[in-house]
């Protein structure tokens, strides 16, 4: 008998960034060290990674933006520990209106046993209100079904945020959480059960991210914990997961290096060194020749460049990069000066 396939479908919770666990990754570990046999299966198997975004390269470079399904979030990144022995049919920015038209393809392709679901923050926050949100996840579902009937699915709520945004999002997200076990109940069938997973009711937004949004190594366990639990029930694992009893340390952020400075027409394309860990990097610049003083960027800044705009042509300004994780900074590089482009 072959081990129980799991596809996990959603969204950057799901697909992690370059250097990141993943919960995906410590479930599947978890799994493994407790002599449970399972396969992860879908069409990535990597990261997201920044420094390989077509879209973020095309606009650092001023070219065309790239067209298509796989033109952005390119899933090549690695993971902080080891490798993710399987795939999985996560994104970033996705929603479950952008599943929906996919997720028949991924669940005939790879023909998954258990679909775990981790979607509708980006739909709450760009798309539309809960009911929404509810229907679109109700036709991923249906056009999963469609190619696997018997498919068991496993429907994540919301781990929510306690600052991001503003308190209409904070409270849209609280409907769509008290909405979506009377949804599960609703899409479930004997043939083809949905259960909720309770990833908000361990999950401490304040500690438990590094960015007020995204799991922390100790938000991924919290996640893990929950789909074990829900697979649990089904059989799928044996001794429980308990998030608490592992600390993981965050990753020290090094110091990057300036590599490359180029002077552009009213402006300048900066360069710098990978750091391990890094979610963006924070630009400072300051106008040397108008005697102004260091200015930090308010964004961070993705991937490895920089193209500066709207300097002052033939001016003198000084650089220097900072490795970013969420609020957390690392040092400053060395500052590099350069003469903008005329």
């Amino acid at each position: 008998m072959r081990p129980p396939r799991i596809m996990v479908l959603g969204d950057s919770f799901a697909s992690g960034m370059q250097d990141d666990y993943t919960w995906r990754w410590r479930l599947a570990e978890h799994l493994r060290a407790t002599g449970t046999a399972a396969e992860f299966v879908g069409p990535h198997h990597g990261t997201f990674s920044m420094y390989e975004d077509p879209v973020l390269l095309a606009l650092v470079e001023g070219r065309d933006l790239p067209t298509g399904p796989d033109a952005a979030n390119p899933m090549t990144g690695a993971y902080r520990e080891g490798h993710f022995a399987g795939g999985h049919c996560a994104r970033p920015g996705w929603t479950a209106r952008d599943a929906k038209s996919s997720a028949r393809r991924h669940v005939a392709a790879h023909r998954p046993d258990y679909l775990l679901l981790q979607l509708g923050f980006n739909d709450l926050a760009m798309i539309g209100p809960p009911e929404h949100t509810l229907r679109d996840l109700a036709a991923v579902i249906a056009e999963a079904r469609a190619a696997a009937p018997e498919l068991t699915v496993l429907v994540a709520n919301l781990a929510g945020t306690a600052t991001w945004g503003n308190a209409w999002f904070r409270d849209t997200v609280a409907d769509f959480n008290a909405r979506l076990p009377a949804a599960v109940t609703a899409w479930s069938t004997r043939r083809s059960p949905v259960v909720l997973v309770d990833v908000r009711g361990g999950f401490d937004p304040a500690s438990d991210t590094y960015d007020e949004v995204h799991p922390n190594a100790a938000g991924e366990l919290v996640m893990a914990a929950a789909f074990a639990d829900a697979l649990r029930t089904f059989g799928v694992g044996g001794a429980r997961l308990d998030p608490r009893r592992i600390r993981p340390a965050e990753l020290p952020l090094a110091e990057p290096s300036i590599t490359s400075a180029h002077p552009r027409t009213g402006g300048a394309l900066l360069g710098w060194s990978r750091v391990r860990g890094a979610s963006g990097y924070r630009i400072a610049l300051r106008d040397v020749t108008a005697g102004q003083p260091r200015t930090l960027a308010p964004l961070p800044v993705l991937g490895d460049h920089w193209r500066a705009h709207g300097l002052a042509p033939g001016h003198i300004y000084e650089f220097d990069v900072t490795a970013a994780r969420g609020e957390r900074l690392g040092p400053a590089s060395e500052p590099l000066r350069l003469t903008a482009g005329v």
